[in-house]
């Protein structure tokens, strides 16, 4: 019988976002049967730490306490817990965490696989894509690149970059917990906690407070829809940097009456049941949104910028809308054409259908078993 596979996953830190929220989830549902699993969050960031089931993690979950660039302490303790819990798989998210594996694993006498899971597309300034100039080298001593959707493979292959072996897996969220099922009363509590009637069109956007994310633009967005006469509302759910920036936004365009803020919020699930269509206006870092998956899967139709894996996502008029970034007017005309409540309803149903079938833990958790298990055992199989 093979033994356990002893994965150790590294990721920048455990702040709320995407690719920290898929790293939580693979640790929370893998099959602990055929994998021993441990977890190195290398910033003292640990807002979703709560969220992980730590009983799972027989390796434990320990923070590397990052304080420069390159931390020399950190890269020794990741060494050492290679050495002793004998690592067979190591899994990294994004660039950074990528540096940090591809460090430890050189510092010891042990050599586990290197696996990078990939959440970005088209680094947004110059500054990222000499930072990924940079991380290149490093992707290519991976032993795995695992993208979250076609389109980004497709970009990054014309790109030229290679590590040993790559495939595709999509992300997926727990279907049962963002389920349909919120009645109507609680819905109507939660717009009515932030100034909200039940006839009212609110739009909601999720998403960390920075600049990638564009906030401007639906707010624009917003103006001139009620401009037109439209009864539009919008429900900014998130805090961040750019919090103070939106606010002066959202009063020098006269919305202080008709956009709130949330601030951060742990569990989403209430206030994004209460929206009627979510939106997401990014710019660039998007790839394969799990904000846009939750929505869908609470049978929202989702209004957002056709960049990453967007279009593998939203089925353009069935399932949500999607729009150039930066595009204000065809964002304004997609909001307008979601007004009536009978198009919403239907799209949003599509939508949670579109999840539950290719989107969920259960299409997904599979994949990454098959592909760890597959890397350390030197099975090779047909590329996804």
């Amino acid at each position: 019988m093979k033994h356990r596979v002893h994965v150790l996953f590294v990721v920048s830190s455990l702040c709320f976002g995407g690719a920290e929220k898929h790293v939580i989830a693979l640790l929370n549902h893998l099959d602990i049967e055929r994998f021993s699993l441990s977890l190195a969050y290398l910033k003292d960031e640990k807002t979703l730490l709560s969220q992980l089931d730590t009983g799972r993690l027989d390796g434990g979950a320990f923070c590397c306490h990052v304080s420069t660039k390159v931390d020399l302490r950190a890269v020794r303790l990741l060494s050492e817990h290679i050495r002793e819990r004998e690592i067979d798989v190591l899994v990294c998210t994004n660039a950074y965490s990528l540096l940090y594996g591809w460090l430890g694993r050189r510092r010891g006498s042990r050599r586990p696989k290197l696996v990078v899971v990939f959440h970005t597309t088209k680094p947004g300034t110059f500054k990222d894509w000499l930072q990924m100039l940079f991380y290149w080298p490093i992707f290519r001593a991976a032993d795995l690149l695992v993208y979250v959707s076609e389109n980004q493979r497709a970009y990054w292959r014309r790109k030229g970059l290679r590590a040993a072996r790559d495939v595709v897996i999509q992300n997926g969220i727990d279907v049962k917990r963002f389920a349909v099922d919120v009645s109507d009363d609680d819905t109507a509590s939660s717009r009515q906690s932030f100034g909200f009637s039940a006839n009212d069109y609110l739009i909601g956007l999720c998403a960390a407070m920075r600049p990638e994310k564009a906030h401007e633009d639906l707010l624009t967005a917003l103006a001139r829809l009620r401009a037109s006469g439209v009864r539009a509302k919008g429900l900014l759910i998130g805090d961040g940097p750019e919090r103070k920036r939106i606010e002066r936004n959202i009063a020098d365009l006269g919305l202080s009456e008709h956009v709130k803020i949330t601030g951060f919020m742990e569990d989403v699930l209430p206030t994004v049941a209460a929206c009627d269509v979510m939106v997401l206006v990014s710019h660039h870092v998007e790839t394969f949104s799990i904000a846009a998956l939750e929505a869908m899967a609470l049978g929202k139709p989702m209004v957002m910028t056709e960049i990453g894996g967007a279009r593998e996502q939203v089925d353009e008029g069935k399932t949500g809308v999607l729009f150039s970034p930066g595009d204000v007017p065809a964002l304004v005309s997609a909001l307008k054409k979601l007004e009536p409540a009978e198009t919403r309803l239907a799209m949003g149903q599509r939508a949670r259908k579109k999840v539950v079938s290719q989107f969920s833990l259960e299409v997904m958790v599979p994949k990454y078993e098959t592909a760890l298990f597959d890397l350390v055992h030197g099975v090779t199989r047909a590329r996804c």
